[in-house]
């Protein structure tokens, strides 16, 4: 038998964070760490349920999980139960914003049968969000929500019941919710263990009717009311004192930039003391192009084994790798902020210049893993004020990694325009180039708005031949006879009606990075 479940809502619901109060970096860490979180707890929920043992679970992550275990057809009631009651949950504490789908299904012929039909099953569930069991009518009571009366400042999504002082020293009142969510933003850049109790009483969190306590002490009292144990910084490490039937060897931690005193930088920090020019933050998200063709293609000739297997060895990548290679002091990847990283994406913040190079190099990773099975990498990076909220540029950056895919896949969406990883390195080495110049005084920084006016006006979606020759003219005029920046503008004016030149296709977005790079802090382009 094959159970699958499947949260929903999970974009809106993280990164719906008010930049007001300060500590938007926080509640980002903490809603991501959450949806983590509940998928462990629903699929710990339902495999108890069905009396299940740990090696039943398949896959979980990226609020997806996969069970496969001894399969009868009383096991419908149990699972029609266990959803309601987490909806249910779901229902009161984020106010309808995320839902849990479960389906299931028990083939005779194979496992990988049960699992087509399943996901089938799923997608059909999927599209009826709410809705009651078969054959049972709508209880409409249930999806009235309590009026707000005095919303919360932050959220404004549930009643406020709590004062919150601000970094700046402003009151607000908020929600039960945003204040636990900030208080856990807090405790996970110390945190060691997860701890999982059968009874919410005198924990840290409450989820699903059980108690979550993040520890960060060396070691945790294993009693037996405690059913889970996961290791936060060496995930595969199972300690002395946990028996492994008790241990969760989950990849849960995210990378968190800290300063000298080991607390987190703030977004702003992050934009003023790390980037170049511009004191501007970036979102890059990016995930595995055509995964499910993947899939479908290992289930088909090694069955539900093989697909795991390719599971773990994408989170190993998102989860684990880009976690210690971000986790190194004396790289520059060291003050990326990872929202979320692991099943087959990842969303990062970080310093806008940084993130430029960072995605070219989590490319050339990607492609250094999974050569052996051709997968290949789109992702899309967009830039965004630090103090600005994070929920539209997150929106933008999946509009655009979307053309980047209807683009051919295998690209990068950055700066205004697609281009594919082969040509990603010369791009941001030619903007690099003309960035120098303007910091060495060999040529001028307005000179750079006329190079993208032209570039527009020749190339654009009414294309002028004439700028051709002010381009030629605007060269002649200004820029010094004999020096490498000539050279590199006379040539620009010799191939400028021909946008097939790579230096011509890709002017906008080299000026625009030299743009960027060159703005002084008190300046607006």
């Amino acid at each position: 038998m094959i159970v699958i479940g499947d949260i929903s809502g999970i974009q809106n619901y993280v990164f719906d964070i008010a930049e007001t109060g300060g500590g938007q970096a926080r509640r980002l860490r903490a809603r991501s760490f959450f949806v983590q979180l509940l998928a462990e707890t629903a699929a710990l929920r339902v495999r108890r349920a069905l009396g299940w043992l740990p090696e039943t679970v398949l896959l979980c992550g990226a609020g997806k999980f996969t069970l496969r275990g001894p399969g009868t057809g009383l096991r419908d009631g149990i699972l029609t139960k266990e959803q309601q009651a987490i909806n249910n949950w779901l229902l009161r504490t984020t106010r309808g914003e995320l839902r849990l789908t479960l389906a299931w299904a028990d083939a005779a012929e194979s496992d990988e049968a049960a699992y087509r039909a399943a996901q089938s099953e799923l997608q059909q569930r999927k599209a009826r969000p709410w809705a009651p069991p078969a054959g049972a009518s709508w209880a409409d009571s249930r999806l009235i929500l309590d009026p707000l009366d005095t919303p919360c400042s932050l959220c404004h999504h549930a009643p406020a019941s709590t004062e919150e002082v601000d970094p700046d020293g402003i009151r607000r009142l908020v929600c039960d919710a945003c204040n636990k969510t900030r208080e856990l933003g807090r405790l996970l850049p110390r945190a060691r263990w997860l701890v999982i109790r059968d009874v919410p009483t005198g924990a840290d969190l409450e989820m699903l009717g059980l108690g979550i306590d993040v520890v960060t002490s060396d070691s945790v009292t294993v009693t037996p009311g405690t059913l889970a144990v996961a290791n936060l910084r060496e995930p595969e490490k199972c300690p002395s004192w946990c028996h492994r039937d008790r241990f969760m060897q989950r990849r849960l931690m995210a990378h968190v930039p800290v300063n000298d005193e080991g607390q987190p930088v703030w977004f702003t920090e992050l934009a003023d003391a790390h980037s170049q020019g511009a004191a501007l933050l970036a979102v890059l998200k990016a995930d595995a192009d055509s995964l499910g063709v993947c899939f479908d293609r290992l289930l088909n000739s090694n069955g539900l084994d093989a697909m795991r297997a390719l599971s773990d060895r994408l989170d190993a990548f998102f989860a684990g790798r880009l976690r210690r290679e971000l986790s190194i002091p004396s790289e520059r990847w060291h003050s990326i902020y990872t929202v979320f990283a692991g099943g087959d994406d990842l969303v990062m913040i970080g310093p806008w210049d940084i993130m430029v190079d960072f995605a070219g190099t989590v490319r050339q990773w990607f492609a250094e893993e999974f050569s052996d099975l051709g997968l290949t990498l789109s992702a899309s990076l967009e830039l965004i004020k630090p103090k600005r909220p994070i929920k539209p540029a997150v929106e933008r950056a999946e509009s655009l990694l979307n053309e980047t895919k209807k683009a051919g896949k295998d690209r990068l969406a950055a700066l205004g325009q697609i281009w594919p990883w082969k040509n990603h390195e010369q791009i941001i080495d030619q903007a690099k180039k003309l960035a120098g110049w303007v910091e060495s005084g060999a040529i001028e920084r307005g000179w750079l708005h006329t190079l993208l006016a032209l570039a527009m006006t020749r190339h654009g979606d009414e294309p002028d031949p004439l700028a051709t020759a002010h381009l030629a003219y605007h060269v002649d005029r200004n820029w010094k006879q004999g020096t490498p920046s000539r050279h590199w503008a006379n040539q620009l004016v010799n191939d400028f009606d021909d946008r097939e030149q790579f230096h011509v296709r890709y002017l906008p977005a080299i000026v625009r990075y030299a743009l960027t790079a060159t703005r002084k802090r008190d300046e607006e382009d």
